[in-house]
């Protein structure tokens, strides 16, 4: 039996594209992977993402040096605690978030750094960070408004020349996505090699195919579910 861990950034809003194809995957993936856990982690419900603030750098100096805490400081550091224990153990993720200005949710990026610990998910050698959650596999869900990565290699080429000749052009490209960009560099900075996306685009920047293009999402979910 295998845990999967979904982890959510997304406002509770009806219309969600990524929301909607990422409930469809987590249903197609139940139906393939009964035995399975999932748990959904839900970065926007009440409480938020344990933050990195004033009170968390204190209470971890006290931890350090063994010095009383506060019952704030005790009840952060648990959560924590408990979150990262979370993401340590599980064995597959499935990061669903629509695209914010060419980055993630800050919610997300929250939760990231949450999860960047020394010694628990990646370690310092004399050759660099490892590290230390090899043979895990994550899935990254996202909708964003306009295409991105529908042109390939030869869109990033075109967006390159254009922006050597100094040539304004509005069209998009994979190098603009920096949200996926930097999760994916964070998975393997955590040892997790096997990377799968699922795209969600153009929905807004061709309104009239909005719903040809959440089916062809929902039919990739569907296949991605069965063997991920």
């Amino acid at each position: 039996m295998s845990t999967l861990l979904v982890i959510q950034a997304h406002p509770h809003t009806s219309n969600s594209l990524s929301l909607t194809v990422g409930q469809h995957f987590i249903d197609f993936y139940r139906q393939s992977h009964p035995n399975d856990q999932i748990i959904i982690r839900d970065l926007y419900a009440a409480g938020g993402v344990p933050p990195l603030n004033d009170v968390t750098m204190e209470a971890w100096r006290k931890q350090k040096f063994d010095e009383p805490m506060t019952g704030e400081e005790k009840a952060l550091l648990k959560r924590h605690e408990e979150w990262l224990a979370e993401f340590i153990n599980a064995d597959k993720y499935v990061f669903v978030n629509p695209m914010y200005n060419h980055f993630l949710p800050a919610e997300m990026k929250q939760y990231l750094d949450l999860t960047a610990v020394a010694h628990q998910t990646f370690k310092y050698t004399s050759k660099g960070p490892v590290g230390l959650l090899e043979g895990k596999k994550a899935l990254h869900i996202q909708a964003m408004g306009s295409e991105y990565h529908r042109s390939g290699k030869w869109g990033i080429i075109k967006f390159l020349v254009h922006k050597a000749l100094g040539i304004q052009s509005k069209e998009s490209c994979a190098l603009q996505d920096l949200g996926d960009t930097y999760l994916t560099n964070m998975m393997k900075f955590y040892g997790v090699d096997d990377v799968t996306r699922l795209f969600i685009e153009g929905a807004d920047a061709h309104r009239d195919q909005r719903a040809a293009i959440l089916k062809q999402a929902l039919t990739q979910a569907e296949t991605l579910a069965q063997h991920f």
